[in-house]
């Protein structure tokens, strides 16, 4: 996890967050339909076509919004990029610098135990707001990095794959997927990706909430949770897409896909993985817009 110092130099880093890339010309504007719009990887020439003829590489974009930790902020940092003028989707990338759903309970985490952190303390409040403003097709929710933590409730401490916690975050992410729903957006919960931090334990092993067993464990979880509203909750896998050979891996394709910190996604990561995250983005945004014209 990262203590104050590696906020910083997160912070840092990461300079102000692009909202998303720059948008095409309009295919609705006179002449444009005259500009080629080359067909990105992922997308299938009939679904370039029909993004075209609705007007997503101009005015009228599949609109992402991105909620969650600071994975889901540094994903969305790469996939903002051209992501409109290559895939039709405008991104707008809200996720936040350590995004623990429970802000109130002590977490032990490293090997002692200390207050939560507060990235995310009034997203009860707020992602409502958000969303309402944003009027987002499709809301992408990205967690995990502290839900995986110990954590103290109710006198006991409890961790992801123990009955309690399972249904205490249970409840949590259903409250975040009702809010996304309350404004017509369809849900997209990422997994969580391996993660391998430097810091470990003296005897070289990772702390407990570092441990693969503690990903699976949060990741079929949020599985269930999507099970629960098929019609409305997808899953992106981005943990297979990080980790094709079922372990954690930095780069991919020749391409550096993680921070040296073993946590975060590189913009070159984000990058790469436009191509099998967009195009999903693209479907259920255009279907979603779909069924809303038919029930105007």
């Amino acid at each position: 996890m990262a203590g104050p110092m590696a906020v910083s130099l997160l912070l840092l880093a990461l300079g102000p967050v692009a909202a998303g890339a720059a948008p095409a010309a309009r295919a609705d504007a006179p002449g444009a339909e005259r500009v080629a719009i080359p067909l990105a990887p992922g997308l299938s020439a009939s679904e370039h076509a029909a993004l075209q003829r609705s007007g997503a590489y101009g005015g009228r974009p599949v609109r992402l919004l991105i909620l969650g930790d600071s994975v889901a902020l540094t994903l969305g940092m790469g996939l903002s990029v051209r992501s409109q003028s290559r895939y039709g989707v405008a991104v707008s990338d809200h996720g936040s610098l350590g995004c623990d759903l429970d802000p109130g309970l002590q977490v032990f985490i490293a090997g002692s135990a200390g207050p939560a952190t507060q990235g995310c303390a009034l997203w009860r409040g707020l992602w409502p707001f958000m969303v309402t403003q944003d009027q987002p097709q499709v809301v992408a929710l990205g967690l995990g990095r502290w839900e995986v933590a110990d954590h103290l409730l109710n006198g006991q401490w409890v961790h992801i794959g123990e009955p309690a916690w399972d249904q205490h975050l249970t409840a949590d992410l259903q409250s975040a997927v009702a809010i996304f729903h309350s404004i017509g957006a369809r849900v997209v919960l990422f997994t969580m990706p391996y993660v391998d931090p430097s810091d470990r334990q003296p005897d070289g092993m990772p702390w407990s909430e570092n441990a693969p067993a503690r990903t699976h464990a949060y990741n079929a979880l949020v599985r269930q949770v999507a099970r629960d509203d098929p019609r409305e909750v997808s899953v992106i896998d981005l943990n297979r897409m990080l980790s094709r050979n079922g372990v954690y891996a930095a780069s991919l394709d020749g391409v550096g896909v993680r921070w040296p910190d073993g946590v975060h996604i590189s913009a070159a990561g984000g990058q790469l993985l436009q191509r099998e995250i967009l195009p999903v983005i693209d479907h259920i945004g255009m279907e979603n817009e779909t069924a809303a014209k038919a029930h105007a």
